[in-house]
């Protein structure tokens, strides 16, 4: 009678079992997918930090637009208003000229007339009166001269040139005369252009016949 041992067998097919369960697809399909999960979230992460940046990006990005398109609209009347700035400078400077042109001769004559006064003399800054003297003492106006002793026969301006026609007793009276009108601030560039000795035919007295030539400031 022949005799079959099979428990020996059956541990070899259970241990065949468990090793082909511990080896088996599954299990690196499960790790697979644990780790995709991992990384998908890490990268989900990554990606909505980058989002964030993104929108904070475009929205200053758009913030700055705006200051763009307002500057441009701003400078798009630049042109205009310098225009309008300039037109405005023009006319204050024609209203000026126009002001000096009507009461600039006035000022004139009372310049001449206060020259030609007792106790008279030009329209200049004592500071500046003083250190003109300081380096001329013969280049400031006697405050005592007698007045009556020089009369004006014309006075013609063209465009602020004037020329002046006059005649004095002596030489010295002209002289006076031409040094107060050098130091007034109304006149400028005086030039005595003539001098002649005459009979006036009046008082018939000697004079000194004299024409200068100058400019008036104002």
């Amino acid at each position: 009678m022949i005799r079959i041992n099979l428990l020996p067998a059956a541990r070899k097919q259970t241990k065949a079992s468990s090793g082909s369960t511990a080896g088996s697809p599954t299990a690196w399909v499960i790790g697979y997918v644990v780790a995709a999960g991992v990384l998908t979230v890490a990268l989900l992460f990554v990606y909505m930090s980058y989002a964030s940046d993104r929108d904070a990006q475009i929205a200053q990005n758009q913030q700055l637009e705006g200051e763009i398109q307002t500057i441009e609209r701003q400078s798009a009347n630049l042109d205009q208003v310098q225009a309008q700035l300039e037109q405005s400078r023009a006319l204050e400077t024609v209203v000026n000229e126009l002001q000096r042109a009507r009461f600039g001769p006035t000022r004139v004559m009372m310049e001449l007339a206060h020259i030609l006064s007792e106790s008279g003399g030009p329209t200049i800054d004592p500071r500046r009166l003083e250190e003109i003297q300081r380096a001329n003492p013969l280049a400031g106006y006697n405050a005592g001269w007698d007045h009556h002793r020089l009369w004006l026969t014309s006075f013609e301006e063209e465009a602020r040139h004037v020329e002046i026609h006059g005649a004095g007793r002596t030489n010295e009276d002209v002289a006076e005369f031409l040094r107060r009108l050098t130091l007034s601030d109304l006149f400028g560039e005086v030039t005595l252009t003539k001098t002649e000795a005459a009979q006036d035919t009046g008082t018939h007295l000697d004079v000194i016949n004299f024409e200068l030539a100058a400019t008036v400031n104002y």
